[in-house]
């Protein structure tokens, strides 16, 4: 398709009046006219084969489109339904592809045309189409009361027609009805068709407030088609119109290449099944009981039982309702940490199923799955209907549990031990009684205990063994009055801390300081004058404020000849120190100090450029200021 027609806006389909020419007189003329009248109409589509109607830019188009979707792989999602046909195979049928196939029959969209929509009879002969075409009310207005009946046949050398048409018309002060009744049979050389409309209108002029008038319709259409090439098409539909309600419904069968198809489709805002068994009449309304099944724009309803031979698949999870409402799964696999996948395809493979499953849709709340190593790690989750979490257990009355309990925690909230009297023995809010300690002899009933012990593996630092009036009386007990005297006065020479945890610790003077030190001794080479390099970097953190002293030191080589080099000191992104010469220069020393506020961070870069073939080597960054 040429650029020039995807680039015009498309403005919809144009539709096309039908071709009709006046009776010249002449029987020559006349045969010509109708010979190129029923060559535009074959083109069009209006009559004859189907096969030789024309293509349009729109059909190509519609065909590009057809193909693009069928290379779209499709797959099953959530609102789709599988149908299990047994031996034939699991096929999955989206709910949205079953509307759309059946938007696409010929059924389907004559029940969704109107009772004043003329496109309604595109498929007729246009003789009959002329005659069927005009609204019966407008007739009734333009030709007043009357009863009228028309009968004729049309023959030529390649087609042969017969129609009759039977219409009664009453019509007062604008107000108008009537009835009309076409018949007719058509002959050609591949195609014959018969067929019998039976139309019904009532109208009050000036129904609506804009003037317009209201009508109500009713529409009986049957034809028989047989064609060589199309195949052959049997259709029955009735529909009835009141203003913009549209209701009705229709059968059709065809055959086409040997493929037989039927459809059966109604067409209305509310569609319900009466039971057999009510006999209450039309005045009566039947109860809930009497209408077993009944469909609206709110959904499906069924209000008795419903049996279903076979298995029905709903939204391709694998369910089926042969399976019923199951219950939840307790299972343990094994694995590593905890993962979603494993814990599904689990259950998945629980319920009897192989592979791995496709989705969660498998899964009921409640079901639970344990995943252990087999030595240090499990972990159990319970499917809440949305995802794994974790489960809190709740056992109402008496767990009698045989064997060992392990556990990595136990809150003991409102925990009570008592007894065999119902004594409370230990628990929440209530003190332990010592009497109830039977076997810890002396040392669980007394206070103020005195351990002792003869020897033992704890050594002083001078290697001697430790006793235990080594440990009670020998060190010198640090109290409250003599902490400072103690600790003003003291000469440490070795110290020995195991675990110490010290809250607070003030040192004046600021006496500790936190050198940072950053080297690069494989060194970088110059790219050029103009080319800043980074060749070391350092972070000084401060924990508060005060003077940073910096110090950089690096060697340069430039070879031979005349070479351009230079370096820089930046602080936080900004030049504090640098030099740049045109001879160069073996040695590289700078130092900078710089104010630091408190919880900053400080980095400190060493930059070079250089002429190739220039280089500078063991670069130094240090640095030292208030403690940090």
């Amino acid at each position: 398709m040429s650029d020039e027609f995807l680039l015009t806006p498309d403005t919809g389909a144009v539709k096309l009046p039908a071709l009709v020419f006046a009776p010249t007189g002449n029987a020559a003329t006349d045969e010509a006219l109708a010979l190129f009248k029923e060559h535009l109409e074959v083109r069009n589509g209006a009559r004859g084969n189907p096969w030789d109607r024309a293509v349009t830019v729109r059909d190509i188009q519609g065909m590009q489109e057809a193909f693009a979707a069928l290379q779209q792989p499709k797959e099953a999602k959530d609102n789709e339904v599988v149908l299990d046909l047994g031996k034939a195979g699991s096929i999955p049928l989206a709910v949205d592809k079953f509307i759309e196939e059946i938007k696409k029959t010929k059924l389907f969209k004559d029940l969704l045309k109107s009772l004043d929509d003329p496109t309604r009879f595109d498929d007729l002969p246009a003789e009959i189409r002329d005659i069927v075409s005009k609204s019966v009310a407008e007739a009734a207005l333009e030709q007043g009361t009357k009863i009228t009946q028309v009968k004729k046949l049309i023959e030529d050398r390649y087609r042969k027609l017969a129609y009759q048409v039977d219409e009664m018309f009453a019509a007062l002060d604008g107000n108008a009805a009537g009835i009309r009744e076409t018949k007719w049979v058509i002959a050609e050389t591949n195609f014959a068709q018969a067929g019998y409309i039976k139309q019904l209108q009532a109208s009050l002029g000036n129904y609506y407030q804009d003037g317009s008038p209201g009508r109500a319709s009713l529409e009986e259409q049957m034809t028989v088609t047989a064609d060589r090439v199309a195949g052959l098409r049997s259709q029955y539909t009735l529909k009835v119109q009141a203003g913009g309600a549209l209701a009705g419904f229709g059968l059709s069968a065809s055959e086409a290449n040997g493929v037989p198809q039927s459809a059966f489709i109604i067409s209305a805002d509310k569609f319900a099944i009466v039971a057999p068994t009510y006999n209450g009449g039309m005045t009566n309304t039947p109860a809930l009981s009497m209408v077993p099944f009944s469909v609206d724009a709110n959904g499906i309803y069924m209000n008795t039982s419903v049996y279903i031979k076979g298995s029905m698949r709903v939204d391709t999870g694998g369910k089926t309702l042969i399976q019923g409402l199951r219950g939840s799964v307790n299972i343990g696999v094994s694995g590593g940490t905890w993962s979603d996948t494993t814990a599904r395809n689990a259950v998945w493979q629980q319920l009897g199923n192989g592979g791995s499953a496709a989705n969660n849709n498998h899964l009921v709340i409640g079901d639970q799955v344990m995943i252990s190593n087999g030595s240090s790690y499990s972990e159990a989750r319970m499917w809440n209907g949305s995802s794994w979490a974790n489960p809190g257990v709740i056992i109402n009355g008496d767990m009698v549990v045989n064997g060992s309990l392990a556990a990595e925690k136990i809150d003991t909230r409102n925990l009570t031990i008592r007894d065999a009297s119902g004594n409370v023995i230990l628990g929440a809010g209530a003190k332990m009684d010592v009497a109830w300690l039977s076997n810890l002899g002396g040392l669980g009933k007394k206070n103020n205990i005195q351990v002792n012990w003869v020897d033992s593996d704890v050594r002083l630092p001078d290697g001697s063994q430790m006793k235990a009036t080594d440990f009670v009386n020998k060190l010198s007990k640090i109290g409250s009055g003599n902490i400072g005297v103690f600790m003003e006065n003291a000469a440490i020479g070795n110290a020995y801390i195991g675990n110490a945890a010290v809250s607070t610790l003030t040192i004046q003077g600021n006496a500790v300081t936190v050198p940072v030190f950053a080297s690069n001794p494989s060194g970088k080479s110059g790219t050029g004058f103009s080319n800043w390099i980074d060749v070391v970097s350092l972070n000084v953190v401060m924990d508060q404020a005060g003077w940073v002293y910096v110090h950089a030191t690096a060697v340069i080589t430039y070879g031979s000849g005349f070479r351009k080099v230079g370096t820089n000191l930046l602080v936080n992104g900004a030049s504090v120190a640098g030099y740049e010469v045109d001879t160069g220069y073996i040695s590289v020393s700078h130092a900078y100090a710089f104010y630091a506020s408190a919880g900053s961070n400080n980095i400190v870069t060493l930059r070079f450029k250089g002429d190739t073939p220039s280089s500078i080597n063991d670069a130094m960054l240090f640095a030292i200021g208030s403690k940090r």
